[in-house]
């Protein structure tokens, strides 16, 4: 049933609907990012979820019977997936402290290759946490609109994932699925510790 034009309304704040995926890229720090940078652009990918997760506890003053929430624990759940079996990626996007990775190195285990992309893992090593940048581009009016969303500091949350397909699969190419958990970078000042969006839609 079509709502009655009573009930339709515009938008409050015109050229604001963001639409299409993003450019993933990872840096040492959010520094890096600046004057448009996408540091090492991790190729190509989904950006397929943002959860934002705020855990709440309460304290309470006095004999005040009203006790004040407070942000208890303040952390960022990042999804992605990429579409490139590209060693040097996967290690970016895991600190570059947890594995070893080589392009166009000596051949090992291949039979009649003389080079190839390798990379290892395992052992018990610190995760190195990285700034990691998701761009958008929107068309509003025939005009690009950027907008760009940016976690200061994030670790993965599990390892690789691999599941393989059929060669006759209606989409055969595998994806590589990961996890970061953005958390405080607390030597920044508060209010500005976890992410930072910047956006051209409505300007």
């Amino acid at each position: 049933m079509a709502l009655g034009h009573f009930q339709q309304t515009s938008l409050a704040h015109a050229g604001t609907l963001l639409q299409g995926g993003f450019r993933l890229g990872v840096a040492a720090s959010a520094a890096s990012f600046a004057g448009g940078s996408l540091g090492t652009v991790l190729g190509l990918g989904n950006l397929t979820g943002i959860t934002e997760n705020i855990e709440k506890s309460t304290t309470q003053a006095g004999n005040s019977n009203m006790p004040n929430k407070v942000v208890a624990n303040h952390t960022i759940t990042v999804n992605f997936e990429l579409l490139e079996l590209w060693p040097a990626s996967f290690a970016a996007i895991r600190g570059g402290s947890l594995d070893t990775e080589n392009s166009a190195t000596a051949s090992t285990y291949i039979s009649g290759a003389s080079t190839a992309n390798t990379f290892s893992t395992g052992g018990l090593n610190i995760l190195s946490a990285k700034s990691f940048i998701f761009e958008n581009v929107t068309m509003v009016d025939n005009a690009s609109a950027t907008t760009i969303l940016v976690i200061y500091k994030a670790t993965i949350e599990q390892g690789v994932v691999f599941t393989p397909k059929s060669d006759h699969d209606t989409d055969p190419a595998m994806v590589y699925p990961f996890t970061l958990t953005g958390e405080l970078d607390t030597v920044r000042t508060k209010g500005d510790q976890l992410f930072y969006i910047e956006s051209e839609l409505g300007v």
